[in-house]
């Protein structure tokens, strides 16, 4: 009996060393590694500028960024240091969006992450600019999203929430979860 209980151990060690042993084998992760780097850009750009005009000709927005890489086949830009600037109309407000890296689209949105800074580049904008970690913008709609934290400063006053939706064209903000506001008063500028 005593044999037969060595066997029996011997066939489960065996059998567990095995099953053990196989997850370690990484020729299948390998492979698809390789597929995934088979994708080669069709072009890497440093300092590029790209400028959208609008129906009239007028510029409508300009994306530029310190290295551009190009993926036609999966349609996607991947922008680091990506800056996009938006003009609503000829005498309009003037947006300016910087961030430490990003990714456009070809459906026209781009996502922007790190360190998100979006500056009013008009002076008597009552929002001067909004801080956070990812934002999506739909370029054509020029709608702006994001889920994560949010800080908004303004001429008196500075807000922090979780969360915004801004419409650029029809000029409007509105946060999703609202944490804090401090009025500051009247600014200096306005005496």
């Amino acid at each position: 009996m005593n044999r037969n209980i060595l066997v029996i151990i011997g066939i489960i060690f065996l059998a567990a060393a095995m099953l053990i042993w196989r997850p370690f084998d990484d020729s299948v992760s390998t492979e698809e590694q390789q597929g995934y780097r088979e994708i080669k850009p069709d072009f890497t750009a440093k300092g590029l500028i790209v400028r959208v005009y609008g129906e009239q000709g007028e510029l409508a927005h300009k994306i530029a960024a310190e290295q551009m890489t190009h993926y036609s086949p999966i349609g996607l830009t991947e922008l680091m240091a990506p800056t996009y600037i938006v003009q609503l109309d000829n005498n309009g407000p003037m947006w300016q969006v910087e961030a430490e890296q990003g990714s456009f689209y070809a459906d026209k949105t781009l996502v922007l992450e790190r360190n998100i800074e979006m500056t009013s580049l008009s002076a008597e904008e009552f929002v001067e600019r909004i801080e956070t970690s990812y934002l999506t913008i739909n370029t054509r709609e020029e709608l702006v999203i994001t889920e994560q934290p949010v800080l908004i400063i303004g001429r008196d006053f500075t807000a922090k929430g979780e969360g915004m939706r801004a419409d650029l064209r029809a000029q409007t903000l509105e946060m999703t979860k609202h944490v804090e506001t401090i009025y500051t008063g009247r600014s200096a500028t306005s005496n």
